[in-house]
């Protein structure tokens, strides 16, 4: 298995998709932002829009939708979203470790995410930490390449920020 290491400026939409699925088990490398937001773009407007219409239509007609069965759809959907979770993780990982955050700290965003998540039905506290924790993972997905790289020889900075190489 190869590790993506994409160069910022030089990404069409083609080696986007050429690396999400060639990176499918690569978290180690590196995505720049139009390689993230040219899958995830795509992943949207094919996957998440449809659906959206789809439940909407189910809400509206409380589960009647006219020549359709909308269980088809949703099985699809199923199928293809647990098909595409790893490679999307993969990628989501290297486009944070592109900005500048470590591996396990972008794993460690993730996880707390989804605990925050989890028990978010419980406590409005537990939904705002969950808000602020994707919020901070989306602005991270939208900045430039090494933005988040730090100076600092904190440990817990370290743990979530890559250090700044130093150039002789």
């Amino acid at each position: 298995m190869r590790e993506i290491q994409e160069v910022p400026g030089k990404v069409t939409i083609k080696t986007a998709f050429r690396d999400y699925f060639k990176g499918y088990f690569d978290f180690m490398g590196r995505s720049t932002r139009a390689g993230y937001w040219w899958v995830m773009g795509i992943i949207i407007l094919i996957l998440y829009i449809p659906l959206f219409i789809l439940l909407g239509q189910l809400l509206i007609t409380k589960g009647h939708v006219a020549g359709i069965n909308p269980w088809i759809y949703l099985g699809i959907f199923a199928i293809i979203a647990v098909g595409i979770f790893i490679p999307t993780l993969a990628l989501s990982i290297r486009r944070y470790r592109d900005a500048g955050l470590n591996g396990r700290g972008a794993v460690t965003l993730w996880v707390l995410n989804g605990l925050a998540s989890s028990y978010s039905q419980q406590s409005r506290g537990w939904a705002f930490i969950s808000a602020i924790i994707g919020l901070a993972l989306l602005i991270t997905a939208l900045l430039k390449t090494n933005q988040l790289e730090t100076d600092s020889d904190n440990p817990l900075v370290t743990f979530f920020l890559r250090a700044k190489v130093k150039e002789n």
